[in-house]
């Protein structure tokens, strides 16, 4: 005896389901990793420009007080 078609669908419906619920959490799960490597992206850009607005004061606070710019290279500390 052969089973009719329709128990042939119900015994597929059951995972492809499944599998289209897992498919909508991956696509959900990478475009909140996607927007948080957006923020973090700016963030660091961010950073970087602080970073670089820093070291530059720090550089004209060192040449107007008439220090030399610290060159790791030549200026080893006293315990070398």
């Amino acid at each position: 005896m052969t089973k009719p078609p329709y128990d042939d669908q119900a015994s597929f419906s059951a995972p492809i389901e499944d599998l289209q619920v897992r498919i909508a959490f991956l696509d959900d799960l990478v475009e909140q990793l996607n927007e948080q490597l957006a923020r973090q992206s700016l963030e660091i850009a961010d950073l970087q420009k602080q970073m670089q607005f820093l070291y530059q004061r720090v550089e004209a606070a060192d040449l107007s007080e008439g220090i030399a710019p610290f060159d790791p290279l030549t200026n080893k500390p006293p315990h070398y």
